[in-house]
């Protein structure tokens, strides 16, 4: 078997003259589990050795189901795939017959160019992606609309995390910026519609101050939900003698 046959002149290049089976069965198996990423005991590898041994002189093959060990003895041979391997030599049985598995060679070539892009590739592929989530992000962001609150209303602004605390940025909304405000009030304030529903609204801000505003929704500065206005609360904090 070709894989045996290098095993044995690797080891040997390493010093050691009489390298056993078992040795280079192990020279093999460490070679997929470092660059295929999988692994395959020395002992299975003597067992599809002796196979092969067996059928020398036979026409047959032995069987491998497993395309990664099909694609790894290639690889540790020098060939791309299989059919690389096929291409590139005239005679399929040298020092025994080629271990494959007749019914799986053609969905493993088929299927190797995928799976060796992905393993030789894959960091590119995830830079891509991170490039592909920045860009939407960058875009996301930019083309939003967004708005602050400046003293009494809301104003639109173009996002800008270095000029604006990023919790003051608040995604647009139109009846914030058209209808919402904090005002003032005394007495002669119109706190209700004629048919009683509230016009005025109220909440503390982060000095624990009652401030109004002309609308329902959360105090722009606190984040805590405004309360309507009562008569309770006109009587007690507004018409006070």
């Amino acid at each position: 078997m070709h894989a045996f046959a290098k095993a044995e002149q690797e080891i040997k290049n390493k010093g050691i003259i009489k390298p056993s089976l078992t040795e280079k069965a192990t020279e093999i198996s460490s070679y997929l589990d470092e660059k295929m990423d999988f692994n395959l005991g020395e002992r299975s590898l003597r067992d599809y050795r002796s196979a092969a041994q067996k059928l020398e002189h036979d026409a047959g093959d032995i069987r491998i189901k497993q395309v990664d060990v099909i694609t790894g003895l290639c690889h540790y041979l020098g060939y791309e795939n299989y059919q690389d391997f096929v291409n590139r030599n005239d005679t399929l049985e040298v020092d025994g017959p080629i271990i494959i598995e007749s019914t799986v060679v053609k969905s493993a070539v088929e299927k190797l160019p995928k799976k060796s892009i992905l393993r030789n590739y894959r960091f590119y592929i995830l830079i891509g992606v991170m490039c592909i989530l920045l860009f939407w992000l960058y875009n996301y962001t930019t083309r939003q609309r967004w708005m602050v609150w400046k003293e009494d209303r809301y104003t639109e602004v173009d996002f800008d995390a270095k000029k604006y605390d990023i919790k003051q940025l608040k995604l647009y909304k139109e009846d914030r910026i058209l209808s919402f405000r904090k005002i003032k009030v005394t007495c002669l304030t119109d706190f209700f519609h004629p048919d009683g529903s509230v016009l005025v609204w109220y909440g503390k801000n982060g000095d624990k101050q009652l401030e109004y505003f002309t609308d329902l929704g959360l105090h722009p500065e606190t984040g805590k939900t405004l309360k309507p206005i009562s008569g309770y609360m006109i009587d007690t904090h507004i018409c006070v003698e």
